[in-house]
């Protein structure tokens, strides 16, 4: 068990890196993840070859729920576009309590508990703060509340698929899916797949596509055999520390914030921190 919250701390690293990675690349929203996941996907094809082979019921439900990640990504990157990505990170960290409220929608043995909706209404404070203080960035942060919703369904939904296939073949149909909703969208709002401009943007498409896809997102499904999904996304929220942390170290994003911002940031981040062990108090059958 030790070992699989290691793993999971260097997945969730990897992705508080991806918002900088956004930032780096000369793409759109959409470019990025076109080229992320259909990169994602051809190297798990090389990799698995004739092993991918599955149902073509399990192939299309894997590929359905790849849109949902490809909804995701583009909303995520968007958002990151729109503002930067420290604001990025604060909307996604907002994950842990769309996973509270959609786990006893999707999942029949779960209640949503009182504790939940105090929770939210705690977390809510500090997004209307962050929202208040920050309007130039305003857009891009209900975006990244999105892109957390969206992140909370697909992870509910991907803890039914664990069994049904190995996770890298499940990674590779719903890759496979992520690139077919992009593209479309690419076709459709700019009529072309653009080039990267600048030859350093391969390099850091690499390496979103091979660490930060391949890599992370495989092992982010194979640990959902042994963990539940609430755990992974309060795992998850140290994403939006090591994101903002990075974003500070490389994009030197902390001197265009005001305080407001950190007030609000500070609010959720705690909350979310906090939220797993009153709950666990009052509630000592979760998992």
């Amino acid at each position: 068990m030790p070992r699989d919250h290691l793993k999971l701390q260097f997945i969730v690293i990897l992705w508080g890196f991806t918002a900088v990675l956004g930032q780096l690349i000369h793409l759109s929203a959409v470019g990025i993840v076109t080229y992320r996941t259909g990169l994602a996907a051809l190297c798990l094809l090389i990799w698995l070859r004739s092993r991918s082979k599955i149902s073509a019921r399990q192939a299309l439900v894997f590929t359905i729920t790849g849109f949902v990640i490809g909804a995701h990504w583009i909303t995520f990157f968007l958002a990151v576009k729109v503002a930067n990505v420290s604001i990025c990170m604060v909307g996604v960290a907002t994950l842990s309590l769309w996973t509270a409220i959609l786990e006893p929608l999707l999942i029949k043995k779960r209640k949503l508990r009182p504790i939940d909706l105090i929770f939210g209404a705690v977390i809510l404070v500090g997004v209307a703060i962050i929202y208040r203080s920050e309007l130039e960035y305003s857009h891009g942060f209900l975006i990244a509340i999105l892109s957390a919703f969206l992140a909370a369904a697909f992870s509910i939904v991907n803890s039914f698929h664990i069994t049904k296939a190995h996770h890298l073949v499940i990674t590779l149909y719903e890759m496979a899916g992520a690139c077919l909703f992009s593209l479309t969208f690419l076709l459709i709002l700019e009529g072309e797949i653009p080039l990267p401009p600048r030859s350093l943007d391969w390099l850091w498409l690499i390496v979103l596509a091979v660490f930060c896809t391949v890599v992370a997102f495989s092992q982010y499904i194979e640990l959902l055999k042994r963990l539940s999904v609430f755990t992974v996304n309060f795992a998850n929220n140290l994403e939006p520390v090591y994101g903002i942390l990075l974003a500070s170290l490389i994009l030197q994003e902390h001197k265009n914030l005001n305080p407001g911002f950190y007030l609000g940031a500070s609010i959720i981040v705690f909350t979310i921190a906090a939220y797993p062990i009153v709950r666990r108090r009052f509630t000592p059958t979760h998992p």
